[in-house]
């Protein structure tokens, strides 16, 4: 239509404005304009900051500027020349009026040779999603943890022999991913960059997204990645909306196939916006109940026990102090947790508690009696002594709890996302908070692995159904609003949920 705003896509990352009325432009503007709320909550705190002020007045005035200027973000970018990301416009097409010109040159799929296929054909939604993930170029689907994303990206690379680098958020699903890659794709094919480990030249490089985004322009390791032809992201909702931007749209600027993964591509901060300006048009998506009900994830139920604080006394304007006090350090809910994985042992059935702080595993190492396995990050030896905790290997503790060699495993967010722990007859969400990625890849993702899915399932009694145990603590109303919403997550797969009240202290 002759007159009508045009999109010329002219790289992977840019999307020229062309023909575009002042209208149009204000128009554009507008939908892809947002709030940073995460940083406006940070203006507020900076405001209050008097120690700062008073000490470092310049300091404190540039960084007060820095963050007014990163509160209200437009996704138009350019001055003479206008552009958007190209992975904006599905989300504007029923707003505004336009057409699209593709102008990438695009490069050819060559397929690779299975070192070892798969052992296993794709679900129905596996392969769909594989399809429309590599039909639409710049994608991405929303697939609940368990459903077996990681085969999905395999298949990506097998078929399309791109050279690409498959990004994890951390270790543990670097780990998995590049034992994965070298078993089924060749460890002749499969690079590495993370972790201490560096290993460039290959088809396919595993690497973590920390790592690549200390990358600097100039490097052999930014020429490496910047001449990829595709990009394959695990996991993309643990990065921050502004981290992942920095990456895709920056060493990556120039790789034409983008592929992301994830359980719930969210944010909470505002940042949606940019988020979907990284990754694309969401192509396929599975939900928690759907896969359920397909058989391809564990059921769940889901029990909220309503107890006392152990300090009832204390009170605090600081929300996340009172969280501390009456959730995090509640030793109602240690002992609570204590004699349910003590009991059940004893019939076989293991449990997996998930805590925010190391104080929490303190806490209940002196109430189990039962084999315990813990998980954590901590590497400061005063810091373990002080607490009475053992530095460990979380990969080797999530082993021995998936072997039975261990009743319980105790874990901190280094084992809440992107591990695969199987026997959870029990799960405990002892992290509270409001956290959708929290809770739907902490709680609920940590608990759905089928019993026939764990190599060492013939140890282990089997798991039919995975109860997912929460807290309310009743006589703290500060905690009510962070268990509404994690409530929320709950009832979203469909599974049943009761309260259990327990009103006396333990």
């Amino acid at each position: 239509m002759l007159g009508r705003m045009q999109l010329q896509i002219v790289s992977p990352t840019k999307a020229l404005v062309k023909s575009a009325t002042e209208e149009d432009v204000q128009r554009l503007t507008k939908l892809l304009s947002y709030t940073n709320k995460s940083n406006q909550f940070m203006l507020k705190k900076h405001y209050s900051n008097r120690w700062w002020r008073s000490k470092d007045p310049d300091g404190w005035a540039r960084r007060l500027e820095e963050l007014k200027n990163s509160i209200n973000k437009s996704l138009v970018y350019g001055t003479e020349e206008l552009y958007i990301r190209p992975g904006s416009i599905p989300y504007i097409k029923d707003e505004i009026k336009f057409d699209v010109v593709n102008k990438m040159v695009l490069p050819t799929p060559r397929k690779v040779a299975w070192a070892k296929p798969l052992p296993f054909d794709l679900h129905p939604y596996q392969q769909s999603a594989h399809e429309k993930l590599i039909a639409g170029i710049h994608t991405n689907a929303e697939l609940c943890t368990g459903a077996g994303k990681s085969a999905i990206i395999l298949k990506n690379c097998r078929e399309t022999g791109f050279q690409t680098a498959v990004v994890a958020p951390g270790k543990s699903i670097f780990n998995e991913l590049l034992d994965k890659f070298e078993e089924h794709l060749g460890r002749v094919n499969v690079g590495k960059f993370g972790d201490g480990k560096k290993t460039l030249g290959k088809r396919f490089t595993i690497c973590i997204g920390d790592s690549l985004a200390n990358v600097e322009p100039g490097t052999p390791e930014w020429t490496f990645f910047s001449k990829m032809q595709q990009i394959e992201v695990d996991e993309s909702h643990l990065w921050g909306a502004e981290s992942l931007d920095q990456v895709c749209h920056g060493v990556f600027a120039d790789v034409p196939h983008r592929h992301f993964f994830s359980g719930t591509q969210t944010r909470n901060d505002g940042s949606e916006k940019l988020l979907q300006s990284t990754v694309g048009e969401t192509v396929e998506t599975l939900s928690t109940k759907e896969a359920v009900a397909g058989g391809y994830i564990c059921p769940q139920q889901y029990r909220i026990i309503a107890i006392e604080s152990s300090n009832p006394n204390y009170n605090s304007p600081d929300v996340l102090e009172m969280k501390r006090v009456h959730f995090l350090r509640n030793r109602n809910i240690a002992a609570f947790i204590a004699k349910l994985a003590n009991a059940d042992a004893l019939k076989g059935r293991q449990s997996l508690i998930l805590v925010e702080e190391l104080n929490q595993i303190a806490m209940l190492l002196p109430l189990l009696k039962v084999p315990v396995a813990i998980a954590h990050s901590e590497k400061k030896a005063d810091r373990l002594r002080e607490l009475g905790i053992e530095k460990v290997d979380p990969k080797e503790s999530v082993e021995k709890f998936n072997k039975a060699e261990a009743m319980v495993l105790i874990g901190t967010s280094c084992i809440s996302t992107g591990t695969n722990i199987y026997p959870t007859h029990n799960t405990f969400n002892w992290q509270g908070g409001a956290s959708e990625i929290m809770t739907k890849q902490g709680a609920i993702g940590r608990s759905v692995r089928l019993h026939s899915q764990n190599p060492w399932k013939d140890r282990c009694l089997i798991k039919e159904i995975s109860t997912i145990w929460d807290f309310d603590v009743f006589d703290c109303y500060v905690l009510q609003k962070h268990l509404e919403d994690r409530m929320g997550f709950y009832k979203e797969t469909g599974s049943e949920i009761k309260f259990i009240s327990l009103r006396k202290t333990l």
